[in-house]
C-alpha cells in the first residue's frame, strides 16, 4: 500500500528550520583567495599545530615569514610582501601593547594569527579604498553566483554593509584577547586616515552582567580604559577610546527605569558585539547594532552564528543567513577547533539502576579516580604540557536545581547529592577503598546494555596500583584542585 502524506494540523510538529550554509561565507572566501589559495586548510596547512611559528624574531613573527615564503604575491596583486610585513608589524606592536599590561608573554595561534592578519587587511582596504573593496567583493560574488539558482544566491554587497565585521570563533578559542587586538587595529587606521573625530564611543555590548564583569576584568589586564556603563552617568562620557560596557536587553527603542534609548548613543559608534543574540529575542540585537553603528563600524563575535540564524524564521532568517555570509571575515568554528586538538573528547555513561543509591555512590568513585588519574597526568607530565597551554583538570558537576520543588521538601537536590558524595568519600574509608581496588583491578561490574564494564579500561596510567595509598593520595591531591558545581 502506498503511504499518503497527513495534511499538516495544530499538533503537527514545526517545520524543521534551514540551518546556516557555511558554504555561503563569501568575505572569508574572498579574504583567502587574496593569498591564491581555495581554502582555508591549504591556506593553513604549512604551519598549523607547528608551536615555532608562534615566536617574534626581531620584530618580525615566524608567522609572517612563513607566510611570505610560501605564497607568491604577484608584483601587481592586492596583496604583496611588502603589505604582509607592515600589517605584521602592526600586529607585533598591539600584542607587545597587551602583553605589557598583562605582564606575561602572549603567543598566537596560527588561526588567530591569521584572523588578525585578516582583520589588517580588510581595515587597510576598507579605509584606503572603500569603492575598490566595494567593487573586488561585488566582482568576487558575481563568479560566486554564476552557477547558482536564483534562490541560492547572495545579494551584491551595498556600500553601508562594509563596516560590519563578524568571526566566527570556537568557545576557548581567544576572542576575548582578539576583540582587544580588534580596538587597537581600529584605532590605528581611524588615526592613520584622520578619522578619529568620526567615531562617538565605543560600546561593548553583551548578553548578560556576569559577561559584562568578565570582559571589564579582561579589558583591565589589557590596560585598555573601560567602564561598565551606568544610566545616570550616559552623558558623562570620558575622553579617549574609552570602552563602554553593556548588555544588549538594556537597548531599547525608548528609555524606561532600566533601559536606554538607543537613539541617545547616536549613530557614529565603534560597536563591539559579544554573543548579542542570546541576550534578546528574535533579531532584536541586530537592530540595536545596526543603529549604533550606522556610520562607525561593529565587530561581532560569536561562537553561535548558526544558531542565530537557525533560531530567526521566514523571510528575516533568509535574510539574516546572507548578511552573515557577506561579513563573516574569519571562521573558526568549532569544527576546526576540534580537529585542530582544542575541542573535548567526552563519553556518555547511562546507568541503567541510577535510583540505586549505591550504584550511584560507586559510579561517583569511579569518577572521582579518572580525576584523579588526569590529575597525576598532568602533575607528572607538566613540562611536556607547557607548549599546549593546557590547565589543571576541572571537574564539574552539572545541576538542574539547588533547592528542592517538592512540596514535602524530601527530595534531594543535584547539588545536595554532590555535597552528600563528598562527605561519604571522606569518613567511609573501608568501603571506598574497597571499591577504588576493584576499579583498579577492573573489576567493578557497573556494566551498561550490552553487559560491558564500564570502567574496565579508564586507569591505564594507575591500574594496579594500591587501593589504599591511592585513597590517602586523593586527599593530597585531590583537595587542593579545582572542583566546580553549577546549577
Amino acid at each position: 500500500m502506498a503511504k499518503t502524506k497527513t495534511p499538516a494540523t495544530a499538533n503537527s510538529k514545526p517545520t524543521k528550520k534551514d540551518k546556516f550554509d557555511e558554504k555561503k561565507l563569501i568575505l572569508n572566501k574572498w579574504m583567502i583567495s587574496l593569498f591564491g589559495v581555495d581554502s582555508f586548510s591549504e591556506l593553513s596547512k604549512d604551519f598549523k599545530k607547528k608551536t615555532e611559528f608562534e615566536k617574534v624574531d626581531e620584530g618580525v613573527s615566524r608567522f609572517c615569514q612563513a607566510i611570505c615564503l610560501h605564497f607568491k604575491f604577484p608584483s601587481k596583486g592586492q596583496l604583496t610582501e611588502e603589505l604582509i610585513h607592515q600589517y605584521d608589524a602592526n600586529i607585533v606592536t598591539y600584542t607587545e601593547k597587551i602583553a605589557h599590561k598583562r605582564r606575561e608573554n602572549l603567543l598566537w595561534k596560527y588561526f588567530q594569527y591569521l584572523t588578525l592578519l585578516f582583520t589588517e587587511i580588510y581595515l587597510d582596504r576598507y579605509f584606503r579604498d572603500p569603492e575598490g573593496l566595494l567593487s573586488d567583493l561585488n566582482a568576487f560574488l558575481a563568479e560566486y553566483n554564476s552557477d547558482k539558482s536564483t534562490k541560492d544566491q547572495v545579494p551584491e554587497y551595498q556600500e553601508n554593509e562594509l563596516n560590519k565585521l563578524a568571526f566566527w570563533s570556537a568557545t576557548g578559542s581567544g576572542k576575548t584577547l582578539i576583540m582587544h587586538m580588534h580596538i587597537y587595529q581600529y584605532q590605528h587606521y581611524l588615526k592613520e586616515h584622520g578619522r578619529m573625530k568620526n567615531i562617538n564611543q565605543v560600546i561593548l555590548i553583551t548578553p548578560n552582567e556576569g559577561l559584562s564583569e568578565q570582559h571589564k576584568q579582561e579589558l583591565d589586564r589589557s590596560g585598555i580604559a573601560c567602564q561598565r556603563f551606568e544610566k545616570m552617568n550616559q552623558f558623562m562620557v570620558p575622553t579617549g577610546f574609552t570602552v563602554q560596557i553593556l548588555e544588549v536587553y538594556k537597548l531599547k527603542d525608548t528609555a524606561k527605569e532600566k533601559t536606554v534609548d538607543v537613539a541617545s548613543f547616536e549613530n557614529n559608534n565603534l560597536v563591539l558585539v559579544d554573543e548579542g543574540h542570546r541576550g534578546s529575542s528574535g533579531t532584536e540585537w541586530k537592530k540595536m547594532r545596526d543603529l549604533l553603528s550606522e556610520c562607525g563600524f561593529a565587530f561581532e563575535y560569536s561562537a553561535t552564528f548558526g544558531q542565530a540564524v537557525s533560531s530567526a524564521s521566514g523571510p528575516a532568517q533568509k535574510e539574516l543567513a546572507n548578511e552573515y555570509g557577506k561579513c563573516i571575515l574569519f571562521d573558526y568554528s568549532y569544527k576546526f577547533f576540534y580537529k585542530d586538538g582544542f575541542g573535548k573528547e567526552y563519553s556518555i555513561l547511562n546507568l541503567p539502576d541510577n535510583d540505586n543509591d549505591e550504584a550511584v555512590f560507586r559510579y561517583l568513585v569511579a569518577c572521582l579516580l579518572v580525576y584523579y588519574q588526569q590529575l597525576k597526568i598532568f602533575s607528572e607530565k607538566k613540562s611536556e604540557l607547557v607548549p599546549f597551554n593546557i590547565h589543571k583538570p576541572l571537574w564539574v558537576f552539572v545541576g538542574k536545581s539547588v533547592t528542592s520543588t517538592s512540596k514535602t521538601n524530601q527530595e534531594v537536590t543535584d547539588v545536595l547529592q554532590i555535597l552528600e558524595f563528598y562527605s561519604r568519600f571522606a569518613s567511609d574509608r573501608s568501603n571506598c577503598v574497597t571499591i577504588l581496588d576493584r576499579l583498579l583491578k577492573g573489576e567493578l561490574g557497573m556494566v551498561d546494555e550490552k553487559n560491558r564494564d564500564i570502567f574496565k579500561s579508564a586507569y591505564p596510567h594507575i591500574q594496579g596500583k594500591n587501593a589504599e595509598a591511592v585513597y590517602s593520595d586523593i586527599f593530597r591531591n585531590y583537595s587542593g584542585s579545582h572542583a566546580h558545581l553549577t546549577a
